[in-house]
């Protein structure tokens, strides 16, 4: 026993150093991974900025022609200028901005040069740009004879009437601050290039600013990568210079390049790292853990060898003894052993034993007793929910019919018996001209006008008809306009997915409540400049988003004292959202305006009316 204690503990041992080799060379793999995958991502983060960069140049240079103040042939070139003016500012054309004919001669520059009779057809990219009438992103470009380092970008230009009469471009200088920027903002580690780099290998931006302008290692390998416009991790080789060189040997190293194409541009960005440097952590961490695992192995065989010989027979006697407990014999007494630890084990499993012989019986009554009164409080529960739920739909479905019933009445008979009241005042007034104070009766008229347009407001608030007549989106839309725009809110109502969908009536009405109430909250509480309401259709529900600027409160404290009326009239919407199985989110702090979000399901729904 003592023998197979000793080899089962060091074959546990070796199996759960194996096992936790193998799970630590996968973890250690995963981690190369994601280290390589995140050099991408970085690649790929620095290529979006890029882009976005050029992709603004380029809009401002298509900003002169939009403007419609391009007119090569009327010899009046100040609206020209302007529009230079304008798109020259704040851009990244630190050299200046130009326009070409269609034959290549620049015929406007800003800021203005002394070249401008200058023609640039020789360009390839100029050339290009002015044939094939398209938008162009040069490589760098060297101008001679001033070996002046240029990157042009090129749009076509366009006149008053929409026809393509030249090329509107702007010269960017490859040492701009901004381009360099998007390098310079990211961690720097040893060994490592991240550059920019132009569809002949040329280094535009690098880390490193003595390979800028330089052509890459990798000359036709990059080209290759550009071509493809896909992002891609791939080993590369490269001719260490006499500094970069560990032994003077000037072998090539291997290194591990994330490369990330650019889309306004035949440009690809690079993240150069020797493999040495990626891998050195990985096999840092294998040589450790090859280490701790011997050092367990040897650890774990003389804890063995030692705990075999003080355990193994006093525990033959507990297992025994056990066995009988396991049987269910609980009428055989355990015997005691000693005052070591197995000794006193031995003493408690025999309290153990007299013990759970005694409460077996017991546990098993109360078991049973404890289901039955769940069983029966369960019920209880479900039966008062439901009865909550219909006692609460009934007094929403009372509430609504009262509001149509008083609506009804004021419309039916108040509204006709002050409108009966108008022509007797205008009928007096005709037939008594003269005899009547004219002031008098003007002031009865516009008082029965007043009250009639009050009645009329308050037969909306109780029951709007455009609802019913027109469905929610209407009704959305004469809530803003009444409670917002009125009060001189800014409001944007923004519906996704197909308009004039109709639900039921307890769906519209429950929707309509609770967009109501938030609006009113808006209108006199919180003081908001501008609102924001999303309605989106899905295929089988629909959501609500609502957001304001205004002053915001606390929603946890308005719920503990409900008794307040902001704090009623968010129970209330809560309310009608459960009642329609709905979900409504209210987040909102003092300073930082309020957000509502409401999501309600439309079981059944198929296109039709549900």
């Amino acid at each position: 026993m003592q023998k197979k204690i000793i080899v089962a503990i060091i074959i546990n041992v070796i199996i759960l150093s194996a096992g936790l080799g193998i799970i630590g060379h996968l973890t250690i793999d995963e981690s190369i991974d994601r280290s390589l995958h995140s050099r991408l991502t970085l690649a790929g983060i620095i290529a979006n900025n890029i882009d976005l960069l050029l992709e603004r140049s380029l809009n401002r240079l298509y900003d002169i022609s939009l403007s419609g103040k391009v007119d090569l042939n009327d010899n009046n070139w100040g609206p020209e200028r302007e529009a230079l003016r304008t798109a020259y500012q704040y851009s990244i054309f630190t050299d200046g901005i130009f326009l070409l004919d269609k034959t290549g001669n620049i015929v406007l520059t800003y800021p203005s040069r002394l070249e401008n009779h200058e023609n640039l057809l020789s360009v390839p990219y100029v050339s290009g740009s002015i044939m094939d009438g398209r938008p162009v992103i040069s490589d760098i470009y060297t101008v001679e004879p001033t070996k002046k380092k240029v990157i042009y970008a090129m749009v076509p230009l366009k006149s008053k009437n929409g026809d393509v009469v030249g090329v509107a471009g702007g010269e960017i200088d490859p040492t701009n601050l901004r381009l360099s920027q998007s390098i310079e903002a990211m961690p720097r580690e040893p060994n490592t290039y991240l550059e920019i780099i132009d569809s002949r290998g040329i280094i535009i931006v690098s880390n490193n600013p003595k390979r800028i302008f330089l052509s890459s290692d990798h000359n036709r390998f990059m080209e290759n990568l550009i071509t493809q416009k896909k992002p891609q991790i791939r080993t590369c080789h490269r001719c260490h210079s006499k500094e970069e060189q560990t032994g003077g040997s000037g072998a090539r190293s291997t290194d591990i390049l994330a490369f990330a194409p650019l889309k306004m541009a035949h440009w690809g960005v690079s993240i150069i790292q020797p493999e040495k440097d990626v891998f050195a952590p990985s096999e840092k961490l294998k040589k450790t853990f090859l280490a701790f695992s011997l050092g367990s192995i040897g650890i774990a065989l003389i804890i063995a060898i030692g705990m075999s010989k003080s355990i193994v027979k006093p525990v033959h006697k507990l297992i025994d003894a056990t066995h009988k407990i396991a049987e269910g014999d609980m009428s055989k007494s355990m015997e005691f052993g000693g005052v070591d630890e197995i000794g006193m084990l031995s003493s408690s499993f025999e309290i153990m034993r007299v013990r759970l012989a005694d409460s077996l019986e017991g546990l098993r009554r109360y078991n049973v007793e404890l289901e039955e009164r769940v069983i029966e409080r369960t019920k209880q529960i479900k039966a008062s929910q439901i009865k909550v739920e219909n006692l609460l739909k009934m007094v929403i479905s009372a509430e609504e019919e009262e509001r149509k019933r008083i609506a009804r009445g004021l419309h039916d008979e108040t509204m006709q018996t002050l409108s009966a009241l108008l022509m007797k005042i205008d009928m007096c007034s005709q037939l008594y001209a003269g005899q009547l104070p004219s002031e008098k009766v003007t002031e009865m008229r516009n008082i029965a006008i007043k009250s009639l347009d009050e009645i009329h407001a308050l037969i909306q608030n109780l029951r709007p008809t455009v609802v019913d007549d027109l469905g929610l989106e209407a009704g959305i839309r004469w809530l803003l306009d009444k409670h917002l725009t009125e009060k001189g809110i800014t409001h944007d109502f923004t519906v996704i997915g197909t308009e004039g969908k109709r639900f039921n009536y307890r769906i519209e009405t429950s929707l309509f409540r609770i967009i109501q109430e938030a609006v009113i909250n808006i209108s006199r509480h919180a003081s908001a400049e501008n609102v924001f309401i999303i309605l989106k259709y899905m295929p089988d529900s629909l959501a609500v988003h609502m957001e304001d600027d205004g002053k915001g409160f606390d929603a946890v404290d308005v719920m503990k004292h409900i008794d307040d009326v902001t704090g009623l009239g968010i129970l209330g919407m809560r309310e009608r959202a459960y009642l329609v199985d709905g979900k409504l989110k209210i987040c909102s702090t003092p300073g930082n305006g309020t957000r509502l979000s409401l999501w309600i399901p439309l079981p059944g729904y198929g296109g039709r009316r549900v």
